[in-house]
């Protein structure tokens, strides 16, 4: 379990904050942006903490 910095896609309704996240893994660098975006935490990324 790796957390960093949160992230989210543009085109997701949620935000990342654990490397070991495969959705937030695969977001394509054009739609990255730093930070929670006001999104709530990804399911997966809650279930990998």
């Amino acid at each position: 379990m790796a957390k960093k910095s949160p992230w989210h896609s543009v085109k997701q309704s949620v935000h990342h904050n654990n490397t070991s996240c495969n959705t937030g893994n695969n977001i394509e660098k054009e739609n990255l942006r730093d930070g929670t975006g006001g999104k709530p935490l990804c399911a997966e990324c809650a279930r990998l903490a």
